[in-house]
């Protein structure tokens, strides 16, 4: 399954163009990255990104899905802003699912 964190790794990448830049945007270390955007595109079945050692260039399928990222993080944001605009805080549980062995390092 896709994760927020995975689309925003690829967005970060997209935004400067260097794997250790965005890593840094992101907080997280280079290999952490990394995998994160190669296993977005091992999920996906795509190649957002071509790679070597001087640049990184954005394919024009992952520019698609990186416009369609774009738009989730857009979406993602006025959600979470919903409870401010009605004037009352959100009413219903919100489960969120993860396997536990990653639990920990992205819940608090």
């Amino acid at each position: 399954m896709l994760s927020i964190k995975q689309l925003s790794y690829a967005l970060a990448v997209s935004k400067t163009l260097h794997f250790r830049k965005a890593a840094d945007l992101c907080h997280v270390r280079q290999s952490t990255l990394s995998t994160g955007v190669s296993e977005l595109e091992r999920q996906l079945g795509i190649k957002i990104f071509e790679r070597d050692n001087k640049k990184v260039l954005v394919t024009p399928l992952g520019r698609e899905v990186l416009d369609k990222a774009s738009n989730i993080m857009l979406q993602l944001e006025d959600m979470a802003h919903l409870d401010h605009s009605c004037g009352e805080p959100f009413c219903f549980p919100l489960s969120i699912g993860m396997i536990p062995t990653i639990a920990p390092y992205l819940l608090p």
